[in-house]
């Protein structure tokens, strides 16, 4: 076994082309981990003065994992390519209950977004309304954007931001980002104190989080 210079795992003696990855290092980084994006690739992520040999060695132990990771990407990519038009009608969640929308022209797409996003705004609020009172916060204000990186943000002076999207995830994964943000009312970043007061408040959240990880490029692409 051997990892050239551009990150590319050789097997000797196998056949079989070699799965490639490539190095990022990050002052941040206090481990070596390995990550697959959504775009397929694989990446091991360093600590500045970590020597290489270590993500060779990390992505020959998990190179299964990477392929079936890569394998699912693929699948999620086709499924995407091949599912409906919005022309022909396509199948939406919002807020739970199915319905299907059909748009010809650019002012129609425009006009279902910014229905969408009223229909966000409106389910959001009364979630904050509920959960602020189990979290006993008082957030200053509501902004219902379109991030392309994150679902909700919350600012310390209290201004929560959410993804007009979330209305396209079931109402209990979309109540998980709420409390979620709520709690960073009441704690700053992703510590001990800060899950465990999600988790007294929403309950055990891994199923609300693995969803919006496995359904994140379906609802962003929802009206592509």
């Amino acid at each position: 076994m051997a990892a050239d210079r551009s990150g590319s795992l050789q097997l000797w003696g196998q056949s079989a082309p070699p799965l490639g990855y490539s190095i990022r290092r990050s002052p941040r980084a206090r481990r070596v981990r390995l990550m697959v994006t959504d775009d397929g690739e694989a990446i091991v992520v360093m600590p500045m003065r970590t020597a290489e040999r270590e993500a060779a060695d990390l992505f020959h132990r998990h190179r299964d994992w990477v392929a079936r990771q890569q394998a699912r990407m693929e699948e999620k990519r086709i499924q995407l390519a091949t599912r409906p038009s919005l022309a022909a009608g396509r199948m939406l969640t919002v807020n739970g209950v199915p319905r299907i929308v059909r748009v010809t022209t650019t002012a129609e797409h425009d006009a279902l977004e910014r229905q969408l996003r009223r229909e966000a705004r409106e389910v959001i609020a009364n979630r904050i309304a509920v959960r602020a009172l189990d979290l006993q916060v008082e957030p200053r204000g509501l902004q219902i954007r379109d991030q392309k990186s994150r679902w909700g943000s919350a600012s310390r002076r209290g201004t929560l931001s959410f993804s007009w999207r979330l209305v396209l995830c079931p109402p209990e994964v979309l109540d998980y980002v709420v409390v979620h943000e709520l709690a960073h009312l009441r704690w700053g970043g992703h510590g001990v104190r800060f899950w465990r007061l999600v988790e007294r408040i929403y309950g055990d959240h891994r199923a609300a989080r693995r969803w919006l990880r496995d359904h994140n490029d379906e609802i962003r692409q929802a009206l592509d």
